[in-house]
């Protein structure tokens, strides 16, 4: 085609939809910042994390609370420990915020989303046989 016929695509505002609309689905990020909050503030923002991340079936879920008193720490740690959406819940290896940071692997039915060893190191899971 001729440089003359082609036509060039539409901006993203134009087109009339977007990724998010087009599936029904909400867009979740995986991580929650909790800095500057309050304890009931955070107490609220963990728990509706937690429910959006298991709607859309990710894995892991982040909470990055920092260190500063461990208020929040230790929140984020008794509410994580009580939820039914949660298999286990640990601080972040140092690279990625260390103790700053607690990572919560969510519950599917039972179904675990990662084999691990003792040394808590990932195995990916076999293929089953047809």
């Amino acid at each position: 085609m001729s440089p003359k016929r082609r036509r060039r695509p539409k901006p993203f505002d134009e087109q009339g939809w977007s990724s998010s609309e087009s599936n029904g689905m909400d867009l979740v990020d995986i991580e929650i910042d909790l800095h500057g909050m309050r304890a009931v503030e955070a107490d609220t923002m963990i728990k509706i994390h937690l429910q959006r991340c298991h709607n859309v079936r990710l894995h892991i879920a982040k909470i990055n609370h920092g260190h500063g008193t461990g208020v929040l720490k230790q929140l984020a740690r008794e509410i994580l420990t009580k939820s039914d959406l949660v298999v286990r819940h640990y601080a972040a290896p140092q690279g990625d915020g260390g103790d700053g940071v607690t990572i919560a692997e969510l519950n599917y039915g039972g179904h675990k989303a990662f084999n691990r060893r003792a040394n808590n190191e990932i195995v990916p899971k076999a293929l089953p046989r047809k």
